[in-house]
């Protein structure tokens, strides 16, 4: 039997142990938690008037009264972008969008974005409101919630997390779905 000073030497040692565990804990936490919009800020937004589109390619062509439209909304993503949503809405939660750069005209149409699937309806009742792209206008952060079109079902639908980084989405993390019927 240990006398009453060992007793609590080793309470002291394993109260201690547990202080130290949760000291690193906020670490370990924040490492695998998902990323957030406030650690992808840009420095600035712009303010100019807008550039005219760059409309050399058939999809800029083709797509032009909706990019012209959503260029009239005003900036949403990166500082100085545009994120022009359901260009072509299709059944089943396809979708297309593009980024247009506010400064340039320039219109981008990244491969993840080229028939995404989000995950608001097909087949969930009721249809999610999370689904779809996330992002802020003062951040280079763009979640699709859902399944990007480049994804050919490696993963499955989620929170597929990017970067918008030399006028690419890079991928930089995965977090799978919270729901059963994806």
């Amino acid at each position: 039997m240990l006398s009453r000073n060992s007793r609590i030497v080793v309470l002291a040692t394993i109260l201690s142990l547990g202080v130290m565990n949760t000291s690193i804990s906020p670490q370990a936490t924040a490492k695998s938690s998902p990323p957030s919009f406030n650690r992808y800020l840009t420095h600035h937004l712009f303010k100019g008037k807008p550039a005219k589109l760059t409309t050399n390619s058939r999809d800029a062509r083709d797509y032009q009264v909706q990019l012209q439209a959503a260029v009239k909304k005003g900036i949403n993503f990166a500082g100085h972008y545009v994120i022009a949503n359901n260009l072509d809405r299709a059944m089943g939660g396809r979708d297309t969008a593009a980024i247009i750069d506010v400064k340039t005209g320039k219109v981008y149409f990244p491969k993840e974005l080229r028939g995404y699937h989000d995950q608001r309806g097909a087949g969930y009742t009721p249809p999610r409101p999370d689904g779809g792209l996330q992002y802020h206008k003062n951040s280079k952060l763009l979640i699709i919630v859902g399944l990007p079109a480049n994804n050919n079902g490696k993963r499955g639908a989620g929170f597929y997390y990017y970067k918008w980084e030399n006028n690419q989405l890079k991928l930089i993390t995965f977090v799978s779905s919270p729901y059963p019927n994806n």
